[in-house]
């Protein structure tokens, strides 16, 4: 199958998807003359709004990145799985905006968080299955690719998928804290640091070894 026709098609869904993530914040309409504190005291409600755009939008650009690496990094080719699995991935990433703007407009509400979080953790799941498929595939051609190389990738997805299954844990709890779990993986990723130390204490329990590429 032609790869790049999969990578094309993946990243006009993921430019879609992030565009539209702005377009479900409304500007604030009145019915009567409005005055400058009205106005503000509105664009102040949209302030959860705003924050989940921004939130879901990073989260999306690190699923695009990961995305990257399994598709132009990771694999020299494709099967038909494989690419139904990418399909069954796109499925769940076109769902963030309405979860998103869920999220924004019921900042209060507990099933706005866990709806947010699960939407977030199959994406992580899926990715999961992709790489581990690849790697253990006959028809997929991953030997070129280092350890280590492969160890990255797959903690920051581990790490998207923890947080987004604790953060749905805590929405049930307190909504606001989950919200710092969805961030903390582009938190992490911003910081060099804290990903090196991340790697350090994975490194003994196997995380991305291409065990295909070992044999």
């Amino acid at each position: 199958m032609n790869k790049s026709r999969l990578e094309a098609l993946s990243d006009g869904v993921f430019a879609i998807v992030m565009t539209i993530l702005i377009f479900s914040i409304k500007v604030p309409a009145f019915t009567q003359s409005e005055t400058n504190e009205q106005l503000l005291s509105a664009l102040l409600d949209l302030g959860p709004v705003f924050l989940s755009y921004f939130v879901s939008f990073m989260v999306l650009a690190m699923f695009w990145l990961s995305h990257h690496f399994i598709y132009s990094v990771f694999t020299k080719n494709i099967d038909r799985v494989l690419a139904l699995l990418n399909i069954l991935f796109l499925s769940f990433v076109a769902v963030v905006p309405f979860s998103a703007q869920l999220l924004g407009t019921y900042p209060g509400m507990p099933i706005a968080g866990v709806v947010y979080g699960v939407n977030l953790a199959i994406i992580s799941i899926i990715t999961l299955i992709i790489i581990n498929y690849a790697e253990y595939s006959d028809e997929i051609d991953t030997s070129h690719i280092e350890d280590s190389t492969l160890r990255r990738a797959t903690i920051r997805v581990y790490m998207t998928l923890t947080c987004s299954t604790i953060g749905v844990a805590t929405a049930l709890v307190h909504d606001d804290i989950s919200l710092v779990f969805f961030m903390l993986p582009i938190l992490f990723t911003a910081s060099p640091r804290s990903f090196r130390f991340l790697e350090y204490v994975t490194r003994g329990i196997g995380i991305g070894r291409n065990k295909k590429g070992s044999n």
